[in-house]
C-alpha cells in the first residue's frame, strides 16, 4: 500500500532528523496519513501536530525537519509542509501508471494482505431462532457478517463462520405448541393455542406439512405425544427454510452450532458452577443470579429461573466459553440485532468473570431495517407475524441488490431499504451502476480484441492518471474496512470508482489510432475491471461481463 510506504518514509525522516539533532528524541511513532484526492494533496499527515506536545517544539518546525530529512523515493513527485504543520504528498504520475501492470498481474489477490497473520477468528452471525422465516433485519446481519468474514480472510485471518441454532429453551417450546395447535386442527382434533404463541401464516403452513408427511403420529391429549420430538420437527422445518434463504443470498457457514447439543453435554451447568466458584453467583427469590459485573442489578442477569430452567444469558455464557476455552479462537466477533443491545455489557462482564480477555470478544449490533415499498415503511415483528421476510426481499430485488443495500450503510445506523430503487436498472440504482461499470470494462476488451497495440510512450491525460490512482487506494480501503468492521467503506469506494470510470469512458476513447496509447488504456481498463471484480467479491456480489 502506498499509504504504508509513505508512513515508513516519514518514520525514516523523523529518525534522520533526530539523529541530526533537528528534533528531540521521542518514543517510536506510527505516522498516519489521510488520502485526500484533491488539489491540496494526494496524501497528508498531521502527525507533527501531535508530536509537538511530546517534543516541545512548534509543529511546523517539526514537519519541516522531517521533510528535510526524507529519503528519496520514486513514488513521490512532491512533498511540502503546509498550514500549522501538515505534511502533504503528491504521488508521481509515472509511478502510478506503472502499477497498473502489477494490479493486473495480482488478479484476484489484489487488495489482499497478511495483516492478520493467520490468527483464528470466529464470526457468528444471523443465529435467528428457527421459530419463523428470516426477517429482513436478520438478512442485514447475515450480509454484514458474511462481508466481514470475507474481509478478514482477505486480510490474512483464519476465519470460521458460525450460526448458533437456538433449538432448545422456552421459545422453542412456544413454537412447538403454536404449531401443534394447527397440526391438531388439520387432523380434526383440538389443542389450545399458547397465549404468547407465534401467529404468522407460516405456523399453519408448517403444521399442515407435518400433518401431511407424518399423519397422526404426534397426536396426544391436547399436547403432542412426544413434545420434545415434535418441537424438534418444527425446528427442522424452520431451519430448512432459513438455510434455503441464506443459500440464495450466497451466505454459507462452516459450523451450525446446536444449543441443544451443548445443553446435553452439561456445558451450561458447568459454566454456572464455574461462576459460582469465582463468587459471581447468588441465589434470591428462588432464582440463580449473576452478580458483580456490569448491570448486576438488572433483572436480565438471572442465570436460572425459579422454575429451574436456565436463561438465554446462562446458555450464551456457556456458548462463549466454548468459543474461547474449548475451541480456542483468538478473537470472536458476534453480529447481533438491535434488540440485543442491552445484552452486550452483561456478556463482557461474564467473560471477564471467567478470566476470558473481554477485548477478544467484539459484539457488533446492527440497527433496524425499514422496508419501503409503494412509498410506505413496513413494521417488523415476528411474534405478531407482521414482518417483511428476507425471502420477500430476495424475490423482489434479487441477491445482488439485497446484499448491496444492506451493506451500503454503517452497521450501527438505521436504514430504509427502498425496494423500488433496488429494482431499477439504471444509474440511479448504485449496485446496477457498479455492475454496469464492470460489464463495460469487459465489453471494451471484447471490442478491442483485434485492436492494434504496441509498447512505447503514450500521450496519457490527467484523467488516465486520476483513474489509475484511485485503483491504488483499494488495498487501503480493504484494510480499513476490515480493521474498523465497516464493510460499507467498500460499497462507497466501488460506487465512486464506478462514477469516475463511467465519466472517463464518456470522455476518452480506449481504442485509438495510437497503438501505444491503446495498449496503455486497455491495461488501465483491465485494472479497473479487476478492482471492481475484487471489490464486488468482497461484498458477495456477482461481477457480470454482460448486462
Amino acid at each position: 500500500m502506498i499509504r504504508s510506504r509513505l508512513s515508513a518514509l516519514l518514520a525514516e525522516g523523523l529518525s534522520a532528523a533526530q539523529a541530526a539533532g533537528a528534533i528531540a528524541a521521542t518514543p517510536p511513532v506510527t505516522f498516519t496519513l489521510e488520502r485526500r484526492e484533491d488539489d491540496l494533496a494526494h496524501y497528508s499527515s498531521s502527525e507533527a501536530l501531535r508530536l509537538a506536545r511530546i517534543v516541545g517544539a512548534p509543529p511546523r518546525t517539526i514537519a519541516e525537519a522531517i521533510v528535510a530529512h526524507l529519503p528519496p523515493a520514486s513514488e513521490i513527485s512532491r512533498v511540502e509542509t503546509a498550514g500549522p504543520g501538515f505534511i502533504n504528498f503528491w504521488i508521481d504520475d509515472g509511478w502510478v501508471l506503472n502499477q497498473l501492470r502489477e494490479i493486473v498481474h495480482a488478479g484476484s489477490t489484489y487488495g489482499g494482505s497478511n495483516h492478520g497473520g493467520g490468527a483464528s477468528v470466529q464470526v457468528e452471525y444471523v443465529s435467528a431462532n428457527p421459530t419463523g422465516p428470516l426477517t429482513a433485519g436478520a438478512g442485514r446481519g447475515g450480509v454484514v457478517g458474511d462481508a466481514l468474514a470475507r474481509l478478514l480472510e482477505t486480510c490474512g485471518y483464519s476465519v470460521t463462520r458460525e450460526y448458533y441454532v437456538n433449538d432448545a429453551g422456552h421459545q422453542v417450546e412456544i413454537l412447538g405448541m403454536s404449531v401443534y395447535h394447527h397440526y391438531a386442527a388439520a387432523l380434526g382434533a383440538q389443542a389450545p393455542f399458547p397465549a404468547d404463541g407465534y401467529q404468522g401464516d407460516y405456523i399453519a403452513e408448517w403444521a399442515a406439512r407435518i400433518a401431511r408427511d407424518d399423519g397422526s403420529r404426534w397426536l396426544g391429549n391436547g399436547v403432542p405425544s412426544d413434545p420434545r420430538a415434535f418441537e424438534a420437527r418444527a425446528v427442522e422445518i424452520g431451519l430448512a427454510e432459513i438455510r434455503r434463504d441464506l443459500d440464495d443470498l450466497g451466505i454459507e457457514f462452516d459450523v451450525w452450532f446446536s444449543e441443544q447439543a451443548m445443553r446435553d453435554r452439561g456445558a451450561v451447568d458447568e459454566v454456572i458452577h464455574a461462576l459460582d466458584d469465582r463468587g459471581f453467583v447468588a441465589e434470591r427469590d428462588g432464582a440463580v443470579w449473576f452478580i458483580g459485573g456490569a448491570g448486576a442489578d438488572d433483572r436480565e442477569n438471572v442465570l436460572v429461573r425459579s422454575r429451574g430452567d436456565p436463561t438465554y444469558f446462562a446458555v450464551d455464557i456457556a456458548y462463549h466459553q466454548d468459543k474461547f476455552e474449548t475451541r480456542g479462537f483468538q478473537r470472536v466477533i458476534d453480529v447481533w440485532g438491535a434488540d440485543h443491545h442491552g445484552h452486550v455489557p452483561r456478556m463482557h462482564a461474564a467473560m471477564e468473570a471467567l478470566d476470558a480477555d473481554a477485548v477478544r470478544l467484539e459484539i457488533l449490533v446492527t440497527q433496524m431495517v425499514g422496508i419501503r415499498t409503494d412509498g410506505e415503511l413496513g413494521r417488523q415483528g415476528k411474534r405478531s407475524g407482521k414482518f417483511v421476510t428476507l425471502r420477500e426481499v430476495l424475490d423482489e430485488v434479487g441477491p445482488a441488490a439485497t446484499r448491496y443495500f444492506f451493506l451500503s450503510k454503517a452497521i450501527d445506523s438505521q436504514m430504509e431499504f427502498d425496494l423500488e430503487l433496488a429494482k431499477r436498472e439504471d444509474p440511479e440504482n448504485p449496485v446496477y451502476y457498479i455492475q454496469m461499470a464492470h460489464a463495460r470494462c469487459a465489453g471494451i476488451q471484447r471490442t478491442a480484441a483485434e485492436a492494434r497495440t504496441a509498447d512505447g510512450a503514450a500521450r496519457l491525460t490527467s484523467d488516465d492518471v486520476a483513474l489509475a490512482r484511485r485503483l491504488l487506494a483499494f488495498p487501503e480501503v480493504v484494510v480499513d474496512a476490515c480493521l474498523n468492521r465497516e464493510p460499507h467503506r467498500v460499497t462507497h469506494y466501488l460506487l465512486e470508482l464506478a462514477r469516475v470510470f463511467h465519466s472517463y469512458y464518456n470522455r476518452h476513447r480506449v481504442v485509438t489510432d495510437d497503438a501505444a496509447l491503446t495498449a496503455r488504456r486497455l491495461e488501465l481498463v483491465r485494472a479497473v475491471q479487476q478492482v471492481l471484480a475484487n471489490g464486488l467479491g468482497l461484498l458477495g456480489i456477482a461481477a457480470p461481463e454482460r448486462m
